[in-house]
């Protein structure tokens, strides 16, 4: 394992791993800040990494995992506002979403290819022990490292995904959660078709997606990199690889976890989000907001209040999609009956398959 830095900026400029870390670099409280290129077995991962120019060693390090269909410049925000409580940042693009961590098998995007790429990661960038914040499908890792990896995490702070094993629970007992599943089925059944519609006419559906939702130049950041050959393919084929083919243990969660949940969520109604109290074991914090949990909430207000600090300032929010409507939108552009939902976890009637 072994990472270096990278200084060209890439595809997606100003919103790559280049122009973030520059951005960080500017503000008056970051003493480093740079893009690198981590390369394990799983390939060659793009990410940035910033110091505090007064870091507080009672914080610690935070490790920041996006989700779909984002990268992680969408954390850009977060990490400035963590950094200036000063705390060590570093978040990387996932495997599919990373040029050089583009497997072609479906079943090298299972979740202890995730998991493991996270845990090696973490380790070539000099992490020991660090926060976890992961949202969506970087939640749905973080929930499956804390179980598997506690001697490598401080705290474990998920946004928007419930357990899995409550998601699942909940997708058998409450035909709602079972509705809100349907842009996953669609993907899962139809993959290659999601990815044309996607992406025709230079991502106009896409687009439509972040609308509203994301800065409009860093939608067009996103699209442009999801439109890189294989990309789309690529980052699809989490939903694919979700079917119970390869699963991995999500309990016992013994670290002190947050998860951060919105009323307003349209993936996971509150019933399944307060039934993942039952899968952690450790100090655990349920923090259910009115709304989405971004704007004027900030996302590093709620990350530094979890079990390990008791209070920070109100600044702006994350530019990540935390259960935001664009989800909404997903349904117009994919078809189905009702709300959708970026959960890894294969439903069909008669079975559902957790990792």
């Amino acid at each position: 394992m072994t990472s270096s830095t990278t200084s060209d900026p890439g595809t997606g400029a100003p919103f790559d791993n280049v122009s973030v870390a520059a951005r960080l670099l500017e503000l008056p409280f970051v003493a480093n800040a740079q893009a690198l290129t981590v390369t394990t077995s799983g390939g060659q991962f793009a990410g940035f990494q910033a110091t505090p120019a007064r870091p507080d060693l009672q914080l610690g390090d935070a490790l920041l995992l996006h989700g779909w269909p984002e990268y992680a410049s969408c954390w850009e925000k977060t990490a400035a506002q963590l950094l200036e409580q000063g705390m060590s940042v570093f978040a990387y693009d996932q495997r599919g979403y990373s040029p050089g961590a583009r497997p072609e098998s479906v079943d090298e995007y299972t979740m202890p290819h995730l998991v493991a790429d996270l845990d090696e990661i973490s380790r070539s960038v000099g992490l020991g022990r660090f926060h976890l914040v992961g949202h969506d499908w970087g939640g749905m890792v973080a929930w499956h490292f804390a179980a598997n990896h506690p001697e490598r995490l401080l705290t474990n702070t998920v946004v928007s995904t419930p357990h899995p094993i409550a998601h699942a629970k909940q997708v058998q007992a409450d035909p709602d959660q079972y509705e809100r599943m349907e842009y996953m089925r669609s993907i899962q059944d139809h993959p290659d078709g999601v990815a044309r519609t996607l992406l025709r006419n230079d991502g106009e559906r896409l687009i439509d997606l972040y609308a509203g939702d994301v800065p409009d130049d860093m939608a067009a950041s996103y699209v442009a990199r999801l439109s890189e050959p294989g990309a789309m393919d690529s980052v699809l084929k989490y939903y694919q690889a979700a079917d119970g083919r390869a699963r991995l243990s999500s309990t016992p969660v013994t670290v002190p976890t947050t998860f951060v949940w919105g009323s307003e969520d349209i993936a996971f109604p509150r019933a399944t989000a307060e039934l993942t109290a039952e899968y952690v074991e450790g100090p655990y914090r349920f923090v259910p907001l009115e709304g989405h949990p971004t704007g004027s909430q900030s996302l590093a207000r709620w990350i530094l209040r979890g079990p390990f600090l008791s209070g920070f300032g109100n600044t702006s929010g994350s530019s990540c999609l935390l259960g935001r409507p664009f989800k909404r939108q997903a349904i117009q552009v994919l078809g189905g009956k009702s709300a959708v939902v970026t959960s890894p976890t294969r439903i069909v009637p008669t079975r559902v398959a957790t990792m």
